[in-house]
């Protein structure tokens, strides 16, 4: 029996030896991690072509690079995770690039419009992402232009459909994005000026842009035009939108002087001697213009009490800054009276700015005391620190 149990026993250690001097003389296993068909298939860039957007596939993006494009798209997706979403559009093109691939795609479109149903019907469904990306691809106003004329004839060969062919009111915020970056918010103010022929609903977020966009350079009747849309659109009153309010307030700070009061005109001499030190405005329109802001400064002065600062503070990290939230995002805080992008407190900060200075000339520092109070309470203003006395 011991003879057995020694017997064993040398088995035993005799295996676990072998079993150990394998483990260390074993050739360590390499992945040929470049011969996997997974790299094979990131090796074969695809091609992206202008009628992707024409047919039932995945839509592709035509404002990045190839090799961005192919990297994407066929990089595995774990079955037990969601699927991300697509990467950012890259706009970096040179302008000869982008204008070919605008031309492209605009002549692309025109077939679609076809008022014959039999010829259209011919066509593979075009996607609406193509009316982004045309608007992405315009670099001057011209060729936005073009695409804005495109909506009414889109409307009218889709009247049938329910939602008369979308070009809805996010399509609307990027067309008022374009024209501010091609300087040219006036062809916005146009589509949205003429809602019987363009179709094309206002949010609240595009409403506010249009103001950013016209309030510094433009004539003040461009202004005015763009907040009597708010009521045309059933959005929030002027009144009643904090942002929008500082907008028209900063518009009409820089065309009126509160410090004086509008003169009459006087006579010149002669008919060859140009008067001198004559305002460029008539009365009337000035002292409209003065009587407007008082009721509009009231209005923001009440509005003021009522909004808890820290929600229009400026954050201090420019990443934050340049977030954009998602469409439903933008609509849900513009509807609680919030700023839909982080950028919408920049503006007021400095329209607030603005208009205090103006309102100081006038009414002295007691008189803006409110609006200071509220400007230091939200971080737009920076105390500076009182030197210890010894």
């Amino acid at each position: 029996m011991a003879s057995c149990f020694a017997l064993s026993r040398q088995s035993l250690l005799l295996l676990s030896k072998r079993g150990l001097v394998g483990a260390c003389t074993a050739k360590p296993y390499r992945r040929a991690i470049h011969a996997s068909s997974i790299v094979s298939k990131k090796k074969t860039p695809k091609t992206i072509e202008i009628e992707d957007l024409f047919s039932e596939d995945a839509e592709p993006d035509l404002l990045s690079s190839s090799d961005t494009t192919a990297t994407h798209a066929t990089a595995p997706t774990p079955a037990s995770k969601t699927p991300k979403a697509p990467p950012v559009p890259s706009k970096h093109l040179d302008p000869a690039t982008r204008h070919t691939r605008f031309e492209e795609l605009y002549q692309s479109v025109l077939p679609h419009l076809n008022p014959s149903v039999v010829e259209r019907r011919k066509l593979p469904p075009m996607k609406y992402a193509v009316w982004t990306h045309l608007v992405d691809l315009a670099q001057n106003e011209e060729e936005l232009k073009r695409v804005v004329e495109l909506v009414p004839l889109w409307k009218d060969v889709n009247r049938r459909q329910k939602n008369k062919g979308g070009l809805e009111e996010q399509w609307g915020e990027s067309v008022v994005r374009r024209t501010e970056t091609l300087s040219c918010p006036k062809l916005a103010l146009a589509m949205f000026s003429n809602h019987a022929k363009y179709q094309i609903p206002m949010s609240l977020p595009a409403a506010r842009h249009l103001l950013h966009a016209l309030h510094k350079q433009y004539p003040l009747e461009d202004v005015m035009t763009a907040a009597a849309l708010y009521r045309v659109y059933d959005l929030t009153p002027v009144a009643e939108d904090l942002v929008s309010l500082g907008l028209v307030c900063r518009a009409l700070v820089g065309r009126i002087d509160l410090s004086q009061t509008p003169r009459p005109t006087p006579k010149p001499q002669s008919s060859s001697q140009a008067a001198v030190d004559i305002p460029t405005r008539k009365r009337g329109t000035l002292s409209a213009s003065k009587q407007v802001f008082e009721a509009l400064v009231q209005s923001l002065r009440e509005l003021i009490s009522s909004t808890e600062p820290s929600l229009y503070s400026v954050s201090p990290h420019a990443r934050t800054r340049a977030l954009t939230p998602s469409f439903a995002d933008r609509q849900k805080r513009a509807g609680m009276g919030l700023p839909a992008l982080e950028k919408e407190k920049t503006w007021l900060k400095w329209c607030l700015k603005k208009i205090e200075g103006n309102l100081r000339k006038s009414e002295g520092s007691e008189g803006v005391r409110w609006l200071a109070q509220w400007r230091q309470a939200a971080g737009h203003v920076k105390l500076k620190a009182n030197p210890s006395v010894a």
